[in-house]
């Protein structure tokens, strides 16, 4: 279902995440948020470019929102090639909190605000959204999974 430039980036942000997350300072910390936002622009130019349907972008509309949760509150949600409506937003916002968080830490480490207190608050305030928003995207591929009976993570890591 996912071509393999989707599943490499896809792992590759989620490492550089994870990693940033425990290794919260430094070098590598800067060089992975640098990274991470590379990641993100190599899929974004890809989904721009690509023929795919699972990998084109769209822009989820109010009713199709509604429409796929009360489909997955009801048990049967529609299929979808690629994302649902709410998970393709959930990727959209995870994107920009990670280019968000490489800006503020550049900005961060410039002269004009080196020692400024608020781009390391709005740093850290946008790192703890992105995880939350992690979480929530963990705990909806686990739902989703159950109720359409299908393994989700698998098909990010294998091809099928």
């Amino acid at each position: 279902m996912w071509p393999w430039l989707v599943r490499l980036t896809h792992w590759w942000l989620a490492t550089i995440i994870m990693v940033n997350w425990i290794n919260d300072t430094g070098d590598w910390h800067r060089m992975l948020g640098y990274m991470g936002a590379g990641v993100v622009a190599i899929r974004v130019v890809y989904g721009m470019m690509s023929t795919l349907p699972a990998v084109q972008f769209y822009w989820p509309q109010p009713r199709q929102l509604v429409a796929h949760l009360k489909s997955v509150l009801h048990g049967q949600p529609e299929y979808h090639v690629g994302h649902n409506p709410l998970g393709q937003l959930a990727v959209y916002l995870m994107w920009l909190l990670v280019i968000l968080l490489a800006f503020t830490g550049w900005l961060s480490r410039t002269d004009a605000y080196w020692g400024e207190d608020w781009p390391v608050f709005l740093h850290t305030s946008l790192s703890s959204l992105l995880q939350a928003l992690v979480l929530i995207h963990l705990a909806g591929v686990m739902v989703m999974s159950r109720i359409q009976g299908k393994n989700l993570i698998r098909s990010m890591i294998l091809r099928k």
